[in-house]
């Protein structure tokens, strides 16, 4: 492996941890927005549980595993559906890459919530979550240096060439989150209500990494030689420096807070409650809301550091034979060469790093009492150079919704531009579902994965009565 791929590997690799996957859908579309989704559409818009139509819920496990790109792919035609139906390892040869002028990105994120629950009090609802994720973002990296990372420094075509690297930005995250939701009912005026909710986050850092260039001008004479014309490039990781795996220890603390507001023309709370199946009523004509999401900063003090690359010159021959055996012999190597002292580029030891933090306004369209359009939009907010950033996305989901069952269809824009198509599921006390599956039919090429899944109790309570079987009513998370 070159050294030019060990590098990537080592900006990525809080990632690969946790799924051993050169990466790690994040707004989970097809579940989020629905009457139902409790825990699972907290992170969208806390006020969401403020008229839930159960007393209870209590999330079991649930899970969402989210990546995206525009380099590397599969070509629509040419799919290696067979290979992942056989768990069969990938090669290089396997994948196609966008190999054009305009900046390459790349988001990730995985999360997985453990126990967590959330209860409703006539007006009133309250929440609490444990949940780990891991997040990670690589903004508007130039097509060479992309092409570089990924066929290593012995790609011919490319040696030779004088480069200049526009600005561009790398950052990972792996913290657990712990957290608590308040929402109620803050105005009601005939038929319709406004809710607010808040979710409070305690945050424990264990694997961070950030990196901001505003300049690399680079030449590889060949595979072996590196030359460094000048660069103004910052640097920062709080994982195992040496040879250390403990990625999970915690490095660091911090905090965050998600808001909303959700506005409801022509609510029925008649149409929540069980026993209701057989009357043709809307739970409200429209839904309106809007959310603050991931407004926080983990700070990390223990086992971190942050460098300065600034200015310098040099010769770097060897390059693709140069052996790094941990993360340490990587800042010590770049230190090096660049001013001939392995210390000399460490910054200090502390740094702090933002969350993925975006704004998000909803629209719920109830056509009928089953059926629903949902339009929701994500517009990423960069509050700091050393974060990771959020993909913006429009999605645009219709949905069949009972008590019992749900089946959605999301279809999204990422990034405003790719075009995404996937299947949602509720029974039940099950959820499974994707926001990116339309590469399977060949809809599209193949540039990512989307995964979620949910496991979870409602209580069978509603207005503090007891609906038994055989007596007229149901669950009323179920029917």
């Amino acid at each position: 492996m070159t050294s030019s791929r060990i590098l990537l590997r080592y900006f990525f690799i809080t990632v690969l941890l946790l799924t051993g996957k050169k990466v790690f859908a994040q707004e989970m579309n097809g579940i989020a927005h629905s009457n139902f989704a409790g825990n699972m559409g907290i992170e969208m818009n806390p006020a969401s549980i403020a008229v839930m139509p159960y007393r209870f819920e209590f999330n079991i496990l649930s899970g969402d595993i989210f990546l995206q790109n525009d380099y590397i792919y599969f070509p629509a035609s040419d799919i290696p559906t067979g290979k992942f139906a056989r768990l069969a390892p990938l090669l290089h040869e396997d994948f196609s890459d966008h190999y054009t002028k305009p900046p390459k990105n790349a988001f990730g994120s995985v999360l997985l919530k453990g126990p967590s629950a959330v209860w409703r009090n006539d007006d009133i609802a309250f929440g609490v979550h444990f949940s780990l994720r891991s997040q990670i973002s690589a903004t508007n990296v130039p097509y060479h240096l992309a092409k570089f990372f990924w066929e290593g420094s012995d790609y011919t075509p490319q040696q030779k060439v004088p480069w200049k690297s526009t600005a561009f930005d790398l950052g990972a995250l792996v913290y657990a989150e712990g957290g608590f939701t308040m929402a109620k009912t803050i105005r009601k005026k005939q038929q319709n209500i406004t809710t607010g909710g808040a979710t409070l986050n305690f945050l424990l850092g264990m694997s961070g990494v950030y990196l901001n260039s505003s300049m690399f001008d680079y030449t590889f004479v060949d595979e072996s030689l590196l030359l460094i014309r000048g660069e103004d490039i910052s640097y920062g990781h709080a994982i195992p420096y040496r040879e250390e795996k403990n990625y999970l220890h915690p490095r660091g603390m911090g905090a965050s807070i998600n808001l909303g507001i959700q506005h409801f023309y022509n609510y029925i709370a008649q149409a929540y409650k069980p026993g209701m199946s057989g009357v043709k009523l809307k739970k409200y004509d429209v839904r309106l809301g809007l959310s603050l999401m991931d407004i926080g900063f983990i700070h990390f003090s223990e086992n971190a550091r942050k460098f300065e690359l600034n200015n310098s010159t040099a010769q770097w021959p060897g390059f693709d034979t140069t052996k790094f055996k941990d993360v340490a012999s990587i800042d010590s190597a770049f230190s090096y060469h660049l001013y001939n002292d392995a210390t000399k580029s460490q910054a200090g030891n502390g740094f702090t790093m933002i969350l993925p933090a975006a704004i998000s306004g909803q629209a719920d369209w109830s056509i009928t009492p089953k059926f629903y359009l949902n339009l929701n939009v994500i517009q990423n907010i960069q509050i700091f150079d050393k974060s990771v950033i959020r993909p913006s996305q429009v999605a645009l989901t219709p949905r069949f919704e009972t008590r019992r069952v749900e089946v959605s269809l999301p279809l999204s824009l990422y990034q405003y531009n790719f075009f995404r198509a996937g299947l949602a599921f509720r029974y039940k006390w099950f959820v499974l579902g994707t926001d990116n599956l339309g590469w399977w039919p060949g809809l599209y090429e193949m540039n990512g994965l989307d995964f979620y899944f949910g496991f979870k109790y409602t209580s069978d309570i509603y207005d503090n009565i007891r609906f038994k079987k055989g007596k007229g009513g149901h669950c009323p998370a179920y029917k």
